[in-house]
């Protein structure tokens, strides 16, 4: 049989940016990891580099475990059985793959599997913005401590208050009493360092004019915001409820849904995902071929 596998390119990197946001884009999905600040932020962990096959572009990776798999670029319907069985033999599975598209591999021949460590939380930004109900009080009452004792001011995350952010983050790492390659230190601030250019958005909150938190993100599709980092300084109770909120506020009149991403198997992370009620989970699937 002709390879239809042609070669592996060269390692993602900024250079690719605009052709990487095009692809998602057009893909237009909900799944988390479809960004290029993702891509880029976690490049060298994940190692990942382009793959061209005949039916269009990949990037292979390798996850926490060490185990490779390939995230598709394009529409799988315009590959054959032979493309999916060439890249899944030399590059171990398919991943992240939305339900979407689990009908594009015969149950017969593939398998599919989730992981519920790597599943994103969808918010309806309205209810994130308001928490209005008793199913919020919890985190109603932690907002209104702080709004009652603190007075924040925010800004607009720009290159003038970008080592403010850095401040932040350097405290936030501190708190946490983790090493540095235990937390997403080392990716929030290359966010920052790189966050103009690659097309951030975010918001960072002063406390009588100090800097207390800043939340980042980007559009993730047309009805879609995700929130990649929010840090902020333990001394101030609720700031988080606080910055979920005006985040919210600030992006209900555009985006519907709020992706908070995964919680990376976490108790103490999944207990905060969960308590904010998510509207959805959306799944991301390993496929793989059956033996």
């Amino acid at each position: 049989m002709k390879d239809k596998f042609i070669k592996k390119l060269e390692t993602v990197d900024f250079q690719h940016r605009e052709c990487l946001m095009k692809k998602f884009r057009d893909l237009n999905l909900a799944v988390s990891d479809y960004t290029f600040a993702n891509v880029y932020l976690f490049r060298q962990i994940s190692n990942y580099q382009f793959l061209q096959a005949d039916c269009g572009l990949f990037i292979s990776g390798k996850n926490k475990k060490g185990k490779q798999y390939v995230m598709p670029l394009n529409d799988l319907r315009s590959c054959d059985m032979d493309i999916f069985n060439e890249l899944l033999d030399k590059h171990g599975f398919f991943f992240p793959i939305p339900e979407e598209w689990l009908s594009f591999f015969p149950q017969d021949k593939y398998e599919a599997t989730a992981d519920d460590g790597e599943t994103d939380y969808i918010y309806l930004t309205e209810n994130m913005a308001m928490m209005k109900g008793g199913k919020y009080s919890r985190h109603r009452n932690h907002l209104n401590q702080f709004l009652s004792m603190h007075e924040a001011q925010a800004q607009a995350i720009s290159k003038n208050n970008l080592p403010d952010a850095a401040n932040i983050l350097n405290q936030w790492q501190k708190d946490s009493q983790f090493t540095r390659e235990k937390t997403d230190f080392a990716q929030c601030a290359e966010a920052l360092d790189k966050f103009i250019e690659l097309a951030l958005w975010g918001t960072i909150y002063y406390i009588e004019n100090q800097p207390a938190g800043f939340i980042i993100g980007e559009p993730l599709n047309t009805d879609t915001f995700v929130l990649h980092f929010a840090k902020a300084s333990i001394k101030y109770h609720g700031i988080y409820q606080f910055m979920f909120s005006d985040t919210a506020k600030k992006l209900m009149d555009e985006y519907k849904y709020l992706n908070l991403e995964e919680d990376m198997g976490n108790t103490n992370l999944r207990k905060t995902k969960t308590s904010y009620f998510p509207e959805t989970l959306i799944k991301k699937y390993h496929v793989i071929r059956k033996v």
